[in-house]
């Protein structure tokens, strides 16, 4: 087992790491976007929104399954690292283009015609990330992520200071954009010298296959994904009318709140570690098992937190006429541990080669999501919207996704055992908040009290979960 030991060391470094850059850059932009809220008018702010729509959109596919290619690939991949910088660099360089001609029609679409200009700034910002995918895919694959936070703190502080210097003279939008472009620059530069990987271009078509195969596959994951989140709005859109898109709109955003954190964080260790895991001498489905049960059950606590505490945290954090917003919330923070749980196991399916069955399990998710979601709003109105994510997550997402990581090796008894402390705390937890609310019915008494529970939850999980994986090593 020592192998699955030091496979567990270098997840939980890597974690850890992980965990500070996304918490740090959250925070950060956070912080940044309420200061440029109130120095830029709304129209200024709202040019920039639409350009970083469209950015983000765009490179979700611009590095064509590149860095995910090296990732799980065993063995040596110096080999196949000029076809990646080609296919990577080659990738930005045509999105940047495309993007940069398209722009005058995509602002005009997406009702923005003044974001053009910057729209087309910001596209600079696919080919600076094309440099970008393969140093940090290196990075991802030795689990170096203290390195790569190096480079996107240089990169936050780059663009904090650059943005909100040009914000407050009068550069308006373009202030955003310029400061996005030049610590995408910044980074790529410590990126590369950090990984000791720099440019080098060629071709082999025997990789140019295999980042083809992840590149399609992560590609139609995107896809499904952005469907499965979509959906419920769509519903409430066509059902409810416009009114009711605005409370989806609160409920979701606060929902979603601990989804982004543990997903960016996951994002950078699990596909590293499940392909580490596969090739290696250590238990395959031990250590899988114990990654996916641990992720799915701190979301399972911070969904407990959030399904209790959502009326307080509404109230308080946009006000009592948005409290209609607390009965979706609900449902559609317990929603998020099938979101977990389908997001690692489609990596798992990529790192053992599965690549075309890795998109099945969320197709069969949005076909059975769009009906159930149109039953809850027909029957049960808003409310029955999100409590109906949260009964096809439960009672149809996880199981398929759980069945897809058994056939693929995960031993389900180390996950259920992962995942246990978690399921008993959140009960707990759950009791603890409802006696909470009742003695205490100040919105803002309720949200602290209760965040207190809940992080205290987390810790008394994670103190669990380390005795867990040190009795699996052994």
């Amino acid at each position: 087992m020592a192998a699955t030991a030091e496979l567990g060391g270098k997840f939980k470094r890597g974690l850890a790491f992980s965990l500070i850059n996304t918490v740090l850059s959250r925070l950060v932009t956070f912080t940044l976007g309420i200061v440029l809220a109130r120095i830029l008018t709304p129209e200024e702010f709202g040019v920039y929104a639409t350009a970083l729509l469209v950015q983000l959109f765009l490179m979700v596919i611009n590095d064509l399954g590149v860095g995910n290619a090296l990732i799980r690939r065993e063995g040596e991949i110096k080999p196949m690292i000029p076809t990646a910088w080609t296919m990577s660099v080659g990738g930005g360089m045509s999105f940047t283009v495309v993007a940069y001609f398209v722009s005058g029609a995509l602002a005009w679409a997406l009702g923005s015609p003044n974001a053009t200009g910057v729209l087309q700034l910001m596209s600079l910002n696919i080919l600076i990330n094309g440099f970008a995918s393969v140093p940090a895919s290196v990075l991802a694959r030795e689990f170096r992520q203290g390195k790569r936070l190096k480079a996107d703190a240089a990169g936050l502080v780059v663009n904090v200071s650059l943005t909100f210097t040009l914000a407050m003279t009068g550069f308006g939008p373009w202030s955003l954009a310029i400061g996005h472009v030049t610590a995408g620059v910044v980074v790529d530069v410590l990126l590369m010298a950090l990984s000791g990987c720099w440019p080098r271009f060629g071709f082999d078509r025997r990789y140019s296959g295999e980042v083809a195969r992840v590149g399609l596959a992560m590609a139609g994951s995107s896809v499904l994904l952005i469907a499965l989140q979509g959906a419920p709005q769509a519903v409430t859109g066509r059902f409810l009318g416009e009114a009711a898109i605005g409370l989806f709109f609160i409920a979701n955003n606060v929902a979603n709140w601990p989804i982004q954190i543990i997903s960016k964080t996951l994002e950078r260790v699990a596909l590293p570690t499940f392909a580490r895991a596969r090739e290696g001498d250590g238990d395959f489905g031990t250590t899988v098992g114990t990654v996916i049960g641990v992720a799915a059950g701190a979301v399972l606590i911070c969904g407990t937190g959030l399904a209790v505490l959502a009326e307080p945290i509404v109230y308080v954090v946009y006000g009592h006429q948005w409290l209609a917003a607390a009965t979706m919330l609900a449902g559609l923070a317990l929603a998020n541990v099938a979101r977990i749980v389908a997001e690692l196991v489609f990596n798992l399916l990529v790192a053992a080669n599965s690549m075309l069955i890795s998109v099945l399990p969320q197709l069969a998710w949005l076909l059975v999501l769009v009906p159930a979601s149109a039953a809850g709003a027909h029957v049960w109105g808003f409310e029955g919207i999100g409590w109906a994510q949260a009964a096809v997550g439960f009672g149809w997402a996880v199981p398929v996704h759980l069945w897809c990581a058994h056939r693929a090796g995960v031993r389900l008894g180390a996950l259920l055992r992962a995942l246990a402390p978690s399921a008993s705390v959140a009960a707990v937890l759950a009791v603890a908040l409802f006696g909470l609310r009742a003695v205490a019915p100040d919105p803002l008494v309720a949200m602290l009290a209760g965040g207190g529970l809940v992080a205290g939850a987390l810790l008394l999980v994670y103190r669990q979960v380390r005795r867990l994986t040190a009795v699996d090593a052994r």
